[in-house]
C-alpha cells in the first residue's frame, strides 16, 4: 500500500512539475517600412526584452525566443518610418502548444484581428497600445504599394500576412502588441497513471482492511 501511495504521489508530483520542465520557442519573420524593434514581455505596459531588430525593410529579419511554460508573455513591435508609406508585416510560431497566440493557435501572421497598435512619435517611451490596426492588404495581394512598387510580395513571409500600421496614421512610428497565452496542457498519460495507481492504493487499503476484520 505505501509503495502504491508513494508511486500515486510522484504521478502527481510529475503532473505538478510537467509545465515547468518545459519551454516554448517563439520564432518569427518579420519587416517593417522602414525599420523595426521587436520585444518580449510579461507585461503588456513594459516594453521587454530585445528579441529581433531590421533596419532593410526589403530584407525581414528573424526573431526566436524561449517562452517558460506557465507564463502569458506579449509580443511588443516598435515600428518606425522614414518617410512615404509606412506598414509592418510578419509571421510567428510556436513550436508547441503549451502557449498559444490570440487567435488560438500556433500560428499568427499580422492581421486586423489579432494586434493591437498605437500612433505614436518616433522616440516615444513604450505604453501598450490599445487601439485597432488598419490593414494594406495581404503581402501576396499583387496591388499593395509593397509590391508594386518592388517588384513583389516579401518571400520569406507568408502572402496571407497583412501590411498594418496604427490608426490614426501619424507617418511616423508606432507600437503593436499581441498576446500570447499560457495554455500548459499535461500530458494524457499523467492523470491516467496517477488514477491507476491511486485505484492499487484503495484495493490494497480494502483487502487490509478485509484482514483485519
Amino acid at each position: 500500500m505505501r509503495l502504491a501511495l508513494t508511486l500515486c504521489g510522484a504521478a502527481f508530483a510529475a503532473i505538478a512539475s510537467f509545465s515547468s520542465a518545459q519551454a516554448t520557442t517563439l520564432s518569427g519573420d518579420l519587416t517593417s517600412d522602414n525599420a523595426f524593434t521587436a520585444y518580449i514581455s510579461t507585461n503588456d505596459n513594459t516594453l521587454g526584452t530585445l528579441v529581433s531588430s531590421g533596419t532593410d525593410w526589403q530584407n525581414p529579419s528573424s526573431l526566436s525566443t524561449l517562452l517558460s511554460s506557465g507564463t502569458t508573455y506579449y509580443l511588443h513591435i516598435v515600428a518606425t518610418n522614414a518617410g512615404g508609406p509606412d506598414a509592418f508585416l510578419g509571421q510567428f510560431h510556436l513550436d508547441d502548444a503549451l502557449h498559444a497566440f490570440a487567435n488560438g493557435t500556433q500560428d499568427l501572421f499580422t492581421n486586423v484581428a489579432d494586434w493591437a497598435a498605437s500612433a505614436v512619435a518616433s522616440g516615444d517611451p513604450w505604453s501598450a497600445p490599445t487601439a485597432p490596426v488598419q490593414s494594406f492588404g495581404q503581402n501576396g495581394d499583387g496591388s499593395t504599394i509593397w509590391s508594386t512598387t518592388h517588384g513583389g510580395p516579401i518571400a520569406a513571409i507568408d502572402p496571407s500576412a497583412e501590411w498594418i500600421w496604427s490608426v490614426p496614421d501619424n507617418g511616423d512610428a508606432a507600437f503593436f502588441s499581441t498576446k500570447i497565452v499560457a495554455t500548459t496542457p499535461i500530458p494524457a498519460s499523467l492523470p491516467l497513471l496517477a488514477t491507476a495507481l491511486g485505484g492499487l492504493g484503495f484495493m490494497a487499503r480494502r483487502k487490509r482492511s478485509a484482514r483485519s476484520a
